[in-house]
């Protein structure tokens, strides 16, 4: 998908959608648990090795916007222990419940009181910095004096002062998420294109700096890195598709503005044809690309 296509039309989202109204229904949930990519272990450890430069122990991950766990259980191989916290509850009662080295809150980025400081070796934020409710949220940082960090250090935001209490010295902050899903059958993927732009404007305003890997980020510590090379490969059927626009919030409330449309029926029926009109099977191949920045707050 053409994000830069999207991100070009980013003053089209409206700023009167209400984050902490997300993933609130259970139905909504389950569709997210069955039908959102399953992320492929390479991620998990090219975070963890970077983990390990620092503190190779890895004792505590925190993964922050968890959502169903989809993340938190890839990083339960690595790390001793792993916290999901998520602001929906639905989605915290959908997360598994039989890995015993996985817990569950529901919580907030920016308050995390039953952290103890100085005690996580990695806070994983999964796009978190753009969905987190707007009175919560300030998107830029800015330089400025601080007298109880420094003389001169950012002004963090909420969340990312809450980062900067639980890490320990060498912690890591890592933020990862992925592109809209592309297909390199050329008239499925001008069906794609036309879809994502159709619902885009029905995001929440705060999501446009997804649209663009965050890469006017900036973050509290120095050396910040990127990687955008993953990716993610599915086999999808046109009912899968279906199901995975059914999982956004963007489909959703574009739903919820036309009432007297069959979006979704619509849909399925421009994917058949264009799947016809490229002579290609009921099965097709699509990529989410990934993104992820990783840095590493000092260690004194």
């Amino acid at each position: 998908m053409d994000t830069a296509l999207l991100f070009q039309s980013s003053h089209l989202v409206p700023g009167n959608v209400d984050k902490s109204k997300m993933f609130l229904g259970m139905d909504h949930s389950k569709v997210y648990v069955e039908h959102r990519p399953r992320y492929t272990d390479e991620l998990f450890k090219t975070i963890a090795d970077y983990c390990k430069e620092t503190n190779p122990d890895l004792n505590l991950a925190v993964d922050v916007g968890c959502g169903p766990g989809t993340s938190t259980i890839g990083l339960a191989k690595y790390f001793q222990k792993v916290i999901g916290i998520d602001i929906s509850e639905t989605q915290i009662a959908c997360a598994p419940k039989d890995i015993p080295n996985c817990e569950f809150k529901v919580g907030y980025s920016d308050k995390l009181p039953f952290i103890e400081a100085g005690t996580v070796d990695l806070l994983l934020l999964r796009v978190i910095l753009s969905l987190v409710a707007t009175e919560r949220f300030r998107p830029n940082l800015v330089r400025a004096r601080a007298s109880k960090l420094g003389p001169e250090c950012y002004s963090l935001t909420p969340t990312l002062a809450e980062a900067d209490r639980v890490l320990k010295p060498g912690g890591t902050i890592a933020i990862f998420g992925y592109d809209f899903p592309c297909c390199d059958i050329p008239e499925v993927e001008a069906c794609l294109q036309s879809i994502w732009t159709r619902i885009f404007s029905f995001a929440p305003k705060e999501a446009a700096p997804a649209l663009e890997r965050f890469r006017g980020l900036e973050l509290p510590y120095p050396g910040l890195i990127r990687n955008d090379e993953m990716k993610l490969q599915m086999n999808y059927t046109v009912e899968r598709n279906i199901e995975f626009l059914r999982s956004t919030r963007s489909a959703r409330a574009y739903m919820e503005a036309h009432p007297t449309q069959d979006f979704l029926g619509d849909v399925a029926e421009e994917l058949r044809q264009a799947l016809h009109t490229s002579g290609a099977g009921d099965i097709y191949s699509v990529t989410f690309n990934l993104y992820l920045l990783m840095v590493h707050k000092p260690m004194n």
